[in-house]
């Protein structure tokens, strides 16, 4: 298990575990009655990274941690939230009759709970895509906006860079390359037929190297 989170440790520059404390996975475990096994190994190796937890959207923590939200803020009878979008749009959260799992479902609500629609089969999934989605916001080198691409855009993409093994149906649905170890492409449904692409390095020269090239995949001059 503890192999699971390697290669976004690596990502994040985690050359030893950046935990919770032992104190905050105590609380949210008394909160929920129980932890999935993956998620409390997640806690114990990456809970403590800021960048990869709270860049974007954040990991929730009874002590606000991340954020400043509180994850009893969300009490559903049937769903644990451990993960909250930016604006509070919408929650990620894990059943309650799944706790004992080791790596279940992870679900999202966009209407306070009324309704729950399955993001990622597994919830270590699940957190290596956010993991993924937060280099991309929270690393170095990035280009504050982003590209909107058609399918014919996104098919070059993934013929000319190697594929991470971070997918999910995060949000709306969303794929990564990453040409090196410390740069990160997103791609992101949008809409039926598009795309939106954003990319993000930790060194300036591997930046440069790929922003040449999603520039002429996307006809637009530097």
């Amino acid at each position: 298990m503890e192999k699971i989170y390697s290669d976004i440790q690596a990502l994040f520059g985690l050359d030893e575990p950046c935990p919770l404390t032992d104190k905050q996975i105590a609380d949210i475990r008394e909160h929920f009655g129980g932890l999935p096994k993956t998620l409390e190994t997640y806690y114990q190796l990456c809970g403590g990274c800021e960048p990869m937890n709270s860049a974007q959207d954040f990991l929730l923590t009874a002590d606000k941690q991340y954020g400043n939200y509180d994850l009893k803020r969300w009490n559903y009878d049937d769903y644990c939230v451990f993960y909250v979008e930016n604006q509070c749009v919408s929650v990620w959260a894990f059943k309650k009759s799944d706790i004992d799992k080791d790596d279940p479902p992870v679900y999202e609500t966009y209407d306070d709970g009324k309704t729950w629609y399955e993001t990622c089969g597994k919830m270590s999934k699940f957190l290596i895509s956010h993991a993924y989605l937060h280099a991309v916001f929270s690393f170095e080198v990035c280009d504050e906006d982003f590209f909107e691409a058609d399918e014919e855009q996104v098919q070059e993409i993934a013929e000319k860079f190697p594929h991470a093994n971070a997918d999910s149906q995060l949000y709306t649905g969303v794929q990564f390359y990453q040409p090196y170890p410390d740069t990160v492409i997103s791609v992101m449904k949008n809409g039926e037929d598009g795309y939106q692409v954003m990319f993000a390095s930790q060194d300036e020269e591997h930046y440069d190297e790929i922003a040449d090239i999603l520039y002429d995949i996307f006809g637009y001059e530097e």
